[in-house]
């Protein structure tokens, strides 16, 4: 067979991922009782679930806790269920690759998929809906294995794992442009940092030593982070070697720089897993001698070019200047510049990810029609149509959200019918953290308090992880994926409502 060049960083993210969903149910295994127990803040005995008529009913709205009273549970005695099974599956998916198979991936997502749809206030948040998205792909990434003795590697690995990096361009470049879009005068300042860490809503430790350094470093940082979450993703595009891991490890450390500082359980950890995709098995092997050739001495000067071009343009874009042993950073562009600047690059993005698509899905044929076995190249090639079909209902649906960073973009009516079928699953999302920079100024916070009788005294309810003592220090929450759902909600509130 051909050479499919994507099997260790495949392996690797469905490691990662195996991880990450045993991160997701654990930490909300332990919450359930306070969260959605008949004393819970949100109950779920309170919700309608009735048991599917028949297979379409199941579908329309999936979920598997409708299964609740034909098990004769009740449904929050199917949620801790529900939860149970996916810790079980997700342990042995991380911990032994004979587990690492569709059929597992695909019940882990199901498992999800169900949680979510009863979690009401709790599992609305964005790295939710990146789980669920990023575990569907898993599944078409994902083989039989070891279940039936088929091969672990096939040739529609390939599209999966475009899909993973389309996935990955979507998620980044939307976080860049909402925080510019939403016309935020502290991201248009590049003054956000200056409050992003006091603010926060779980800050670590370290959260304390970044804020107080000195304010040009923060601007700096502001443009650094726009640097690498807007035009560093277009070298997820590019097919060369030294793009490849040049995009890969500015991802990974800006990933790394906010875990350090605040606690978003899985969020970075599932973004560095997604990074992944712009691995190939090459990039694994760094001890290995490479020829001398002139298409790589080409692709490695083209890619110097294009890398330094981008911090040539940024430098002079936000207008980066050193004086007085201080690196001075301002906004160089106007509003007006910058919407031109969107609506060219959603539009082109849109083009290059529908064309490398195809690419992909007619390199996986090629890949496919070398294996040298009729039976083993039959199943290669219905692999391919099969996933390269799923493959393409995905792209259509994500061209919807993604779109709409564009209003003048107009989509087929063929995507909308799409998106619309496909949104009830959750596959396919809009992404954009920190649109509006919260609590300029300083830091409300909510106290909850109680007492004996109306006349008090009135003591003050202490969380494990909300910030509240000024002279206590801030958490690190364990394994950084544990989320702690009642901490975190009550900090998310004053965002909503109070601001």
């Amino acid at each position: 067979m051909g050479r499919v060049d994507v099997s260790i960083p495949k392996e690797r993210f469905l490691l990662c991922l195996s991880f990450i969903y045993l991160f997701a149910f654990a930490s909300l295994y332990i919450q359930l009782p306070g969260l959605y127990s008949e004393k819970g803040v949100t109950p779920v005995q309170t919700l309608t679930l009735n048991v599917p008529k028949d297979a379409s009913d199941l579908v329309k709205n999936l979920n598997l806790l409708r299964f609740a009273e034909f098990l004769q549970l009740d449904v929050y005695m199917c949620l801790e269920l529900v939860t149970v099974v996916g810790i079980v599956l997700s342990f042995l998916s991380s911990f032994t690759s004979a587990f690492r198979i569709g059929p597992v991936f695909l019940a882990l997502w199901l498992l999800y998929l169900s949680v979510v749809k009863v979690g009401q206030t709790f599992l609305w948040f964005q790295w939710d809906i990146l789980l669920l998205e990023s575990g569907f792909i898993a599944i078409l990434l994902s083989s039989f294995g070891t279940l039936i003795s088929l091969p672990r590697v096939v040739a529609s690995d390939k599209i999966g794992m475009w899909l993973l990096r389309w996935l990955l361009f979507r998620l980044m470049f939307s976080s860049g442009v909402v925080k510019l879009i939403s016309d935020c005068p502290t991201w248009w300042n590049l003054e956000a940092l200056h409050w992003h860490y006091q603010s926060q809503c779980i800050p670590t430790p370290l959260a304390w030593y970044a804020h107080h350094l000195p304010g040009w470093f923060h601007n700096l940082c502001v443009a650094g982070t726009f640097v690498i979450e807007i035009p560093m993703t277009f070298l997820f595009f590019m097919p060369f070697r030294t793009t490849r891991l040049a995009s890969f490890y500015s991802q990974v450390l800006l990933q790394l720089a906010i875990i350090l500082t605040g606690n978003y359980n899985f969020f970075n950890l599932l973004t560095i897993a997604l990074c992944y995709s712009l691995l190939k098995d090459d990039d694994f092997n760094s001890r290995r001698r490479r020829k001398w050739t002139v298409s790589g001495s080409l692709s490695f000067v083209i890619s110097w070019v294009l890398i330094i071009s981008i911090f040539v343009i940024s430098a002079y874009l936000f207008e980066f200047s050193i004086s007085n042993n201080s690196i001075t950073s301002s906004v160089g562009f106007t509003k007006k510049e910058f919407t031109w600047f969107l609506n060219t690059s959603v539009k082109y993005s849109i083009y290059f990810g529908v064309a490398f698509f195809f690419v992909e899905v007619l390199h996986s044929i090629v890949v496919a029609l070398y294996a040298r076995r009729f039976w083993r190249k039959l199943y290669e090639l219905v692999g391919v149509i099969v996933i390269s079909f799923i493959g393409l209902a995905v792209l259509m649906s994500s061209l919807v959200p993604f779109a709409s960073l564009n209003p003048t973009i107009q989509l087929p009516s063929q995507n909308l019918q799409v998106y619309k079928h496909l949104q009830p699953y959750y596959i396919t999302n809009s992404y954009g953290l920190f649109r509006r920079m919260t609590g300029v100024g300083g830091r409300p916070e909510l106290i909850l308090e109680a007492a004996s009788n109306l006349n008090g005294p009135w003591s003050e309810y202490a969380f494990n992880f909300k910030p509240g003592r000024v002279d206590g220090r801030p958490p690190v929450v364990s394994k950084k994926s544990f989320l702690f759902y009642g901490d975190l909600y009550l900090l998310v509130v004053y965002v909503v409502d109070y601001s």
